[in-house]
């Protein structure tokens, strides 16, 4: 069957080399080389490859320096920020942190970074300015690292499967995303765990998998398991991709297999789980399951809905679509196929099968985002490699479609990653280059609109900045919870009694006053001559949140408005 792993002695040495490789039946049908003929060829194979990796890899890095958009908050203050605070003892951290929802690994990440960057700055002696952009930049250029991975894998992935020609037009899929341009090379946990997840996949040991009698695969086994525990450590749902590939791989074989894939699955599992458990108690400074205290507080308690509830239809209408874009009407079909067959040995049906399930799971729960389904990409791209080769098309209307897909993906990735929401990047830039002119700064916006600390990249700049909070209702009956309401909630329903009134006492009135355009003749009628306006940015055209209309509008106090639009000290 053209859709059975690709197997043999000689395809099982230079699998790792699909993506450039002569064909997989020519290489199974050919005489064992020489040893110098070997090792030319691996030679050859390795330079091709690298030279595609460093190609990929400047690919990310200039996508990862040149996104300028806002999309969620958990991109700074899941990672980037208690990374900083970690280091240098300041940033935001959020209701999470304080009761041990989340796991350390994601943020340990980038704390390694900018543990590094420290020690370097002050053995190099370089200067402050010089430090910041790189605190800023370095974040970005590691998760184009990650991303670059995830891109190779998912080609390798789908070479290993279904050959090179599948494997090439994969990587086209997945450096042609618009998703993958916008998300990929955000410092999200669920950007890190697609990537790994990618990786895992790539090795994974399908041919035991789909039961088949081949080389040993226990290596491979391994390290995809390992891949696979921190992925679930990253983001605990992740368990359920696993759970489905495992089932497969167990229902599939018998006997010492079996026990081999279960084995390996418990220690390789039971070991990370348990080293991330000793790096959680050390941050806390108690013993906590982070992943069981995540499912306290967001499944049975209903905390993630206080952040939204979605249609049971929102990763079927808008979800598959946002991820797939103009690829989505051959994922659909490439999943129905696959489905169709009914052949549970086959990769395919495991992989849509896969893709249902865990898309159908997270369709039960309230809250729902895009990016909670981003680890499946990988396997819808290689899915959709595959279906598109095999059609009956020609060879120059499948590379036409192909090419005209990626086309399409074009104005999307722009006006995600360099129009819709940049305006709250640029006012941290701003702040940033303009940091000797003010002391404090307020943000008379929904909470976690704009990077915090880790953005402006320098310890100590941060200190006096105050934001409106949006903390859920922890410990509150169901009762309690319809009727609360947070701070920022409190100012949206009356900025004008918010803003005279005890709340905004509680901050004080700050050098900078930041906010949506929507705002500007509220907060100007309030501020009077206090303030005057000092910088403007553009934001987005639109958006689904009515308070975060319009321009980002900055406000300084008017006493020393003619000399740079800030306040001194007094």
């Amino acid at each position: 069957s053209r859709d059975n792993v690709r197997s043999g002695p000689i395809a099982a040495t230079y699998a790792i080399n699909q993506l450039g490789e002569l064909n997989h039946e020519h290489r199974v049908t050919m005489a064992e080389p020489t040893t110098s003929t070997h090792s030319s060829r691996r030679l050859y194979a390795f330079s091709i490859h690298s030279t595609i990796f460093l190609f990929l890899l400047s690919f990310r890095i200039l996508n990862a320096l040149t996104v300028r958009t806002f999309f969620q908050p958990d991109e700074y203050f899941q990672s980037l920020e208690p990374a900083w605070h970690m280091v240098f003892g300041e940033g935001w951290l959020t209701w999470e942190w304080r009761h041990g929802l989340r796991s350390i690994a994601h943020p340990a990440v980038f704390a390694g970074l900018y543990k590094t960057l420290n020690y370097v700055h002050n053995v190099l002696n370089i200067s402050p300015a010089q430090q910041e952009e790189i605190y800023v930049a370095a974040p970005k250029v590691l998760q184009a690292v990650f991303a670059t991975m995830g891109d190779w894998a998912t080609a390798r992935m789908a070479g290993v499967l279904w050959g090179s020609e599948v494997g090439w037009v994969a990587l086209a899929l997945s450096t042609g995303s618009a998703w993958q341009w916008f998300c990929a090379t955000r410092t999200f946990a669920n950007s890190l765990e697609t990537a790994i997840t990618a990786v895992a996949l790539s090795v994974w040991p399908w041919n035991w998998a789909a039961g088949a009698k081949s080389e040993h695969q226990r290596g491979e086994l391994r390290l995809s398991l390992l891949l696979a525990a921190f992925a679930c450590i990253l983001r605990p749902t992740n368990i359920l991709v696993w759970s489905m590939l495992g089932a497969f791989a167990v229902g599939n074989n018998k006997g010492r297999r079996r026990s081999i894939l279960i084995w390996e699955a418990a220690w390789i599992g039971a070991s990370l789980f348990g080293l991330n458990a000793l790096a959680d108690h050390a941050y806390y400074g108690e013993w906590t399951f982070p992943p069981i205290t995540f499912l306290k507080f967001n499944v049975i308690h209903s905390l993630s809905a206080f952040y939204g509830r979605n249609d049971w239809h929102y990763y079927l209408s808008q979800g598959l679509p946002l991820l797939l874009t103009a690829f989505l009407p051959i994922s659909l079909y490439a999943i129905y196929t696959s489905l169709r067959t009914l052949r549970v040995r086959s990769p395919s049906f495991q992989i849509a099968t896969t893709i249902t399930f865990v898309t159908a799971v997270y369709s039960l729960i309230a809250h729902k985002e895009v990016r909670f389904i981003y680890p499946l990409l990988p396997m819808l791209h290689a899915l959709t490699a595959k279906s598109l080769q095999r059609t009956s098309w020609s060879k120059k209307t499948r590379n036409r479609v192909l090419w005209s897909m990626v086309a399409l993906n074009l104005p999307i990735a722009y006006y995600g990653a360099y129009v819709h929401q940049r305006g709250v990047i640029d006012v941290m830039d701003h702040l940033r280059n303009t940091k000797n002119t003010w002391r404090t700064a307020g943000f008379l916006m929904p909470c976690h609109s704009t990077p915090w600390s880790s953005s402006l990249g320098l310890p100590g700049t941060s200190s006096n900045m105050w934001a409106l909070g949006c903390e859920p209702p922890i410990g509150m009956s169901p009762d309690e919870q319809e009727t609360y309401i947070d701070e920022a909630d409190l100012f949206y329903k009356d900025p004008s009694e918010f803003m005279k009134g005890e709340p905004m006492a509680k901050h004080g009135w700050p050098d900078r006053l930041i906010f949506f355009g929507q705002l500007e003749k509220t907060v100007q009628e309030i501020v009077g001559n206090k303030y005057v306006p000092c910088f403007r940015t553009f934001n987005t055209h639109f958006h689904d949140d009515s308070r975060r209309v319009g321009d980002v509008i900055m406000f300084c106090k008017t006493e020393k408005a003619e000399e740079r639009s800030s306040l001194d000290d007094e």
